[in-house]
């Protein structure tokens, strides 16, 4: 019973996976491109090991010769994608080709798999029936697997840990690096139980597809609940209600006077999380008031008129500063790289990084 529940769970995080890597190749948004390749072919990549996990789970190895071995290399691939996957959403600075490098174990055992992939079905299927646990150079390989992914969990985190707290999109990534921490604790598990062929109400391939399964769920949900930069743009604001009263001519001035005070001296707008009855508590008005008075007179809706304010201070701290454009864009109160550069070039015309140079030449 339990590994039938287990085994529907398998199947239904593929289908997971399948349908989040497809959802990141939005073309859409090409300033977040990069970042979701690198995470749409990490899915992919724990949608083969889960698939692989589910047919051991149902004992079906023998019947698919082929699954034999087929994904063993490919846990050398996890850990350059999830750290390349964090300096693509982190960093100012492309990829470049030196990325490349981080797949060179991936490639140099692939490769040395290839003698072994290449073989008929007969012949891993006499190879699968002589197999007595696992032979020293697999456990060996696992715990390679182990070290490599724990090393780039680290250097993940390094990389998260550089940039300023508070913001949606900082949170996120934490929620996931704590996540792919637990993954990885669970594949330290599932290697154990392998090493000791203990008789375990679970097996190998549960908790180890139980891993990745974690990490798909996970990722969902968070992607559902925070911007992690492959999300749509935010839905527009709902009218408000009561739209026919208008304010008066006085009231207007008023209420604009003591607004654009307020956004000057406090700069409330560095707050990303900042929603309308926040901002309008803080004018003393009520948020119905502030929405009819940024909708009909300063020709906005709430979250473009709060980038104006955003991409102003930006571009302000863009020339003064050499501090990396995304830690500037999150002190201006933008909560994803994606709505940062969306905002800017509307703004601007051009990206935060061509208005840098552009500063520095003028300069």
């Amino acid at each position: 019973m339990v590994n039938t529940i287990i085994s529907w769970l398998f199947l239904a995080a593929i289908a997971q996976a399948v349908f989040l890597s497809i959802a990141l190749l939005n073309p859409r948004q090409p300033e977040m491109r990069t970042a979701n390749r690198l995470l749409s072919a990490l899915l992919l990549i724990f949608s083969a090991i889960i698939g692989h996990a589910w047919l051991g789970l149902n004992h079906l190895y023998r019947d698919y010769p082929h699954s034999a071995l087929a994904i063993v290399t490919l846990g050398l691939a996890v850990g350059p994608l999830l750290y390349l996957y964090l300096h693509a959403m982190l960093s100012d600075q492309p990829l470049g080709r030196r990325a490349w490098l981080h797949f060179v174990p991936f490639v140099v055992a692939t490769f040395a798999m290839l003698p072994f992939y290449l073989r008929s079905a007969d012949e891993k299927l006499a190879w699968m029936r002589q197999w007595h646990g696992w032979p020293w150079y697999l456990a060996l390989a696992a715990v390679a697997k182990l070290l490599i992914l724990f090393f780039y969990l680290r250097a993940g985190y390094c990389l998260v840990r550089r940039v300023p707290a508070g913001s949606a999109l900082v949170a996120d990534l934490r929620r996931l690096m704590r996540t792919w921490l637990l993954s990885a604790v669970l594949s330290v598990a599932a290697v154990i139980m392998a090493a000791v062929d203990a008789d375990l109400p679970l097996s190998v391939e549960a908790v180890d597809g139980g891993a990745l399964m974690l990490f798909v769920f996970a990722t969902a949900y968070i992607a559902m609940r925070l911007p992690l930069g492959y999300r749509p743009q935010a839905l527009p604001q709902p009218k408000p209600r009561y739209a026919d009263k208008q304010l008066s001519a006085a009231d207007r001035d008023a209420f604009l006077a003591r607004l654009t005070a307020c956004m000057e001296r406090d700069q409330p707008y560095r707050n990303g999380e900042l929603k309308l009855e926040d901002l309008a508590a803080q004018v003393a008005m009520t948020p119905h008031e502030l929405s009819q008075l940024i909708n009909q007179h300063c020709n906005a809706n709430f979250a473009d008129y709060l980038n104006r304010y955003r991409v102003e201070a930006l571009k302000i701290s863009l020339q003064q500063t050499s501090t990396s454009i995304l830690d500037l864009s999150l002190i201006a109160g933008f909560n994803s790289k994606s709505a940062m550069n969306r905002a800017f070039k509307k703004a601007t015309g051009m990206t935060p990084g061509e208005f840098r140079e552009q500063a520095k030449t003028a300069a």
